[in-house]
C-alpha cells in the first residue's frame, strides 16, 4: 500500500518560514507549551523539552524573526522550522512538512509580502540613558527566576555614566554535568505609553555599547584587548595591565550589533575563546576594525598557552606540558598560573602576538616577474597591494611614464614603484619607501622623508635616488624629469604602511637584517639607517659548503663547535628574554684563537665580522647595538686599554650604552640599545687584566664574560682532532681559507627555520626546557645566583646546537 503523503505536494521551506513566522505564537504555544514573553514583548521562553529543564529562562525565541537559542547548551537555530527539527527530531524536510500540516500551508497559499498577524508591536518599555543616580541607588539585587547573581558587570558611558547593568548567574550542572550559566541584562526603562519608570530585565537596543568605555576615554593612549566576555575581559585586565580589555554584550554571535567605534585610531589586540566559534567571530570582527580605522589588529597565539607557567624566584618560566582546554580564555589562563609577568615576557620576546593570517606571495620584480634574487628567507611578511597610481602616471618595466593634457606617453625615469608611506614607532618622522632597481639590476629600497619632499627635492630627494642607481629619462631635460618625479611621489595616496626601525634583529616574530627581512609582521619592517654603522651580515656560497667545508672540521674539537653554537644562540636570548653575556677564550697566543673568531663569524658573515677590541667604547655602543640578536665578536683583550676593559665588559652585559648630553645640558642622541652574545679572546682572563691595571673586579664582571681555557689539552692548541691535516697549524690554515669563501648561509636557515608560520613558540619551549635541564644537571640545587647565571649561558649555547 502506497502511503499517501509519497503522492502530497508540499509548499517549500520559503512558504512555510513565512506561514510558520505569521502564527509565531501559535507555532510557540503547540511546540513550547507553558511559556511567555519577555524582554518587552520582544521575545518567547519556556522550559527546553529536549532536557530535563524544570524552569523556562534559558530557551528563547525571537517573537520577531524566529531565530533561536538555549544559552545553557549553547544550541540555536535560525528559524522556526529548525526548532521543530530540533525539539522533534528528524530532518529539516520532516519539520517542514510537519508545520505545513500543522498550519493548514499549501502551495502557493501565502504571500511573500503577507503582513505578520502576530508580528510584534513597538517596545513597551524602552531604556532612559543614561541611568539616573536615583535608580542606580535603587538597583536589583536578586533576578526573581534565577536569585542572586554570581558577578554584576556595568557598561558605562565614556563620561562614567551608567547605561545597563549586567548579571552574571551560575546555575550548576546540567544533566550532563556540563555547568549552566544565564546573563541577564537589565535596563532602566520608561514606558512609552503611561511614562512609568522601571528596571527591566532587557538588553538596550542596538548598536549596543563595549564594556569600560569610561577607561578607554580615560586611557586614550593605551592599547586595547577585545575578549568574548565579561568574565574574561576581568582576567585579560589583570594578565594585561597596560592595556584596556574590553568586550561587548551577548557573547561570541552578537558582535556585529555592537559599536566598536571608539576602537578606532587604537592598537587592538584580539583574544579569542579556544574554540571554533571564537576564533571564526574574532577573524570576522578584525576585518570590521580594520575598516573601522583602527591602527593596527592582532591576535593573542593561544598556542603559547600550552606551555606550564612557574616562577623562579620573580621570574616568571615557561616548560613543555601545559594544558589548553577547547573553550578555554583568559580566566582559565588566571586559573592555570598564568600572570602578568608571564604575559609581559611573552608581549617582549613578541610571543604573544599570532601570526598575520595571510601568507605572503613570492616577492616580485619589476614588470611583476618573480624575482631571482634572495630566497624564502627573504620574503616580506605583509602582502604589499599595488597602489593605484596617481593620475596620469604608468609604471611598466620600462620605467615610470606620464601621460600630460596632450595623452602622450612621456617617460620620467627607470622603473620605481612606491611601496608604502613609512613612520616610526611613535608615529612620527613620516616618508614613502620606493623599490627600484639600479643599472646593475639589483634592487633597492629606499626611505624618502616627507621632510624632504618639502625642502630642496632635487638635493634631497633626487640625489639620494640618483646616487642608488635611479636612472632620470635621457630625452627629456633634467628639470622636467624632476617635475613629474615630484608629482608621481607627491601623488601617492594609498592605506599601505612600513614601519621605520633603527635596530636590527627582532621585532615581533620578524627578524630584520641589513638586506632583507625575515618571518611575517604587521607591518613591512624597513631599517632606516640615518648614518648608522651597519654590521658586514653577508653571504659567500651555499649552505651545503659551508657544512662540508667548515662545518664537518668541527666534528670532534669541541671549542670549534662551542663557538658555533654561540653564534648560532645570539638569537635565542629574545626568545627567552635572557641577559646579553660572553664566553673569553684565554691562553697561549699561538693556540688558534683567532681563527676559532673566524669559524664563528662565518656563520653569520666573513672574516670581517672579527673586530679588534681596541675600538672606543663611544664606537662600541655602536657596533654593539648593529649586532642586536646577533654575535659581536672581539680579538685579544690585550690590545684595549686595561683601564676600561672591566667598564666595557659591564656595558656590553648590562645592554645600553651611556646617555650623553649636548652643549646645551639637553639629552643628546638616543642612547644604544641592544640584547647579543659576545665572544673574545685573549691571553690572559678579565681578572687577569683587571689586576695588571690595578683595577678592581667589581661583583657581576666575570659572570659576564665567562673565562674558557684555549687549551684542549691534547697538545694541539684548541684542536683535538686533525681531520686529516699534517698538524694544528694546517687546519688552522685551512679553516680559515675556507671560513672566508663560505660564510653567511648558516645564520639565514637559521632564522628561517626559528620564523616559519607557527614555529617560533615551540622553538622557545624546546630552548626553555634545554636551558633548564643543563643548568639543573650542571649545578647542585644550592648554587649561587651567579653560578646560575653562567650555567643558563652554557645552556643557551647548548639549545642552540641541539635546535
Amino acid at each position: 500500500m502506497t502511503d499517501a503523503r509519497e503522492h502530497k505536494k508540499y509548499p517549500t521551506f520559503a512558504e512555510v518560514k513565512r506561514a510558520a513566522l505569521q502564527a509565531i505564537d501559535r507555532v510557540l504555544s503547540h511546540w513550547l507549551p507553558g511559556g511567555k514573553r519577555v524582554d518587552g514583548g520582544k521575545e518567547y521562553t519556556a522550559p527546553n523539552p529536549t532536557r530535563a529543564d524544570k524552569r523556562a529562562g534559558s530557551l528563547k525565541v525571537s517573537l520577531a524573526k524566529g531565530t533561536w537559542s538555549d544559552f545553557a547548551t549553547g544550541d540555536k537555530g535560525g528559524d522556526l522550522i529548525d526548532l521543530v527539527r530540533y525539539l522533534d527530531g528528524g530532518s529539516e524536510v520532516d519539520a517542514c512538512n510537519k508545520l505545513a500540516d500543522f498550519l493548514g500551508v499549501t502551495p502557493g497559499t501565502v504571500s511573500a509580502s503577507a503582513p505578520a498577524s502576530n508580528k510584534p508591536k513597538a517596545p513597551e518599555w524602552v531604556p532612559v540613558l543614561p541611568i539616573p543616580d536615583e535608580a542606580m541607588r535603587k538597583v536589583l539585587q536578586t533576578h526573581r527566576q534565577h536569585g542572586k547573581p554570581s558577578k554584576v558587570w556595568i557598561y558605562r558611558a565614556a563620561d562614567g555614566q551608567p547605561l545597563m547593568v549586567l548579571y552574571r548567574f551560575d546555575l550548576g550542572p546540567d544533566e550532563s554535568g556540563t555547568p549552566r550559566k544565564v546573563f541577564a541584562p537589565l535596563t532602566w526603562c520608561k514606558h512609552s505609553g503611561n511614562g512609568s519608570l522601571s528596571w527591566r530585565w532587557q538588553v538596550l537596543p542596538e548598536p549596543r555599547p563595549l564594556l569600560r568605555l569610561d577607561e578607554l576615554a580615560t586611557r586614550a593612549a593605551a592599547p586595547v584587548v577585545l575578549c568574548e566576555g565579561e568574565k574574561a575581559a576581568d582576567a585579560a585586565a589583570e594578565l594585561l595591565p597596560g592595556y584596556v580589555v574590553t568586550c561587548w554584550p551577548n557573547g561570541t554571535n552578537s558582535w556585529q550589533k555592537a559599536d566598536f567605534g571608539p576602537v578606532a585610531g587604537r592598537h587592538v589586540l584580539l583574544w579569542p575563546d579556544n574554540d571554533a566559534p571564537g576564533l571564526k567571530c574574532m577573524d570576522a570582527l578584525a576585518e570590521h576594525l580594520r575598516q573601522l580605522g583602527a591602527a593596527s589588529v592582532r591576535s593573542v597565539a593561544l598556542t603559547v598557552f600550552s606551555q606550564r607557567p612557574g616562577l623562579d624566584g620573580d621570574r616568571p618560566t615557561f616548560a613543555p606540558g601545559g594544558e589548553w582546554a577547547e573553550g578555554d580564555d583568559a580566566a582559565d589562563a588566571v586559573a592555570k598560573g598564568w600572570t602578568a609577568a608571564h604575559l609581559a615576557e611573552l608581549e617582549r620576546t613578541g610571543e604573544l602576538f599570532a601570526l598575520a593570517p595571510a601568507a605572503a606571495p613570492a616577492s616580485k620584480g619589476k614588470g611583476g616577474k618573480p624575482s631571482t634574487k634572495g630566497s624564502a628567507s627573504s620574503k616580506p611578511a605583509p602582502t604589499e597591494k599595488p597602489a593605484p597610481l596617481p593620475a596620469g602616471f604608468r609604471v611598466t618595466a620600462d620605467g615610470v611614464f606620464y601621460a600630460g593634457e596632450d595623452g602622450e606617453a612621456r617617460p620620467v625615469c627607470s622603473w620605481l614603484e612606491i611601496k608604502a608611506r613609512t613612520r616610526d614607532g611613535n608615529g612620527g618622522s613620516w616618508g614613502l619607501l620606493v623599490e627600484f632597481d639600479d643599472p646593475d639590476g639589483d634592487k633597492k629600497r629606499l626611505n624618502i622623508p616627507a621632510r624632504a619632499m618639502a625642502g630642496d627635492f632635487g638635493k634631497e630627494v633626487v640625489a639620494p635616488l640618483v646616487d642608488a642607481g635611479l636612472r632620470l629619462a635621457p630625452v627629456r631635460t633634467a628639470r622636467n624629469s624632476r617635475n613629474d618625479l615630484q608629482s608621481y611621489l607627491q601623488g601617492y595616496d594609498s592605506a599601505e604602511r612600513a614601519r621605520l626601525v633603527t635596530r636590527l634583529g627582532w621585532h615581533g616574530d620578524a627578524y630584520l637584517l641589513p638586506d632583507r627581512q625575515i618571518g611575517q609582521s604587521v607591518e613591512h619592517l624597513h631599517f632606516y639607517e640615518a648614518g648608522a654603522r651597519l654590521p658586514p651580515i653577508s653571504q659567500a656560497g651555499t649552505l651545503e659548503q659551508w657544512r662540508q667545508q667548515v662545518g664537518a672540521l668541527c666534528v670532534g674539537n669541541n671549542r670549534l663547535a662551542f663557538v658555533v653554537c654561540v653564534a648560532f644562540a645570539g638569537p635565542l636570548l629574545h626568545l627567552l628574554g635572557a641577559e646579553s653575556g660572553g664566553f673569553h677564550l684565554y691562553g697561549d697566543s699561538s693556540g688558534g684563537k683567532t681563527t676559532h673568531l673566524q669559524v664563528a663569524a662565518s656563520v653569520w658573515g666573513g672574516p670581517r665580522l672579527v673586530m679588534p677590541w681596541r675600538a672606543t667604547d663611544n664606537a662600541m655602543e655602536s657596533i654593539a647595538a648593529a649586532l642586536s640578536d646577533a654575535l659581536l665578536i672581539l680579538d685579544e683583550i690585550g690590545q684595549s686599554e686595561p683601564r676600561i676593559i672591566g667598564e666595557m665588559v659591564y656595558m656590553l652585559g648590562n645592554g645600553t650604552g651611556k646617555a650623553r648630553a649636548n652643549d646645551r645640558g639637553q639629552a643628546g642622541r638616543q642612547v644604544h640599545e641592544w640584547r647579543l652574545l659576545f665572544l673574545s679572546t685573549g691571553e690572559k682572563t678579565l681578572a687577569q687584566h683587571m689586576a695588571e691595571a690595578h683595577k678592581e673586579l667589581k661583583a657581576g664582571m666575570e659572570v659576564r664574560l665567562l673565562a674558557v681555557p684555549a687549551d684542549a689539552g691534547k697538545g694541539l692548541g684548541l684542536f683535538e682532532v686533525l681531520h686529516g691535516f699534517e698538524d694544528a697549524a694546517a687546519l688552522s690554515d685551512a679553516l680559515k681559507a675556507r671560513a672566508g669563501k663560505f660564510y653567511g648561509t648558516p645564520a639565514l636557515a637559521f632564522l628561517s627555520a626559528l620564523c616559519e608560520p607557527g614555529k617560533l613558540r615551540g622553538y622557545a619551549a624546546v630552548v626553555r626546557s634545554t636551558v633548564e635541564r643543563f643548568t639543573a644537571e650542571a649545578l647542585p640545587a644550592d648554587a649561587s645566583g651567579q653560578a646560575q647565571r653562567a650555567a643558563a649561558r652554557f645552556g643557551l649555547a647548548a639549545a642552540a646546537g641541539e635546535l
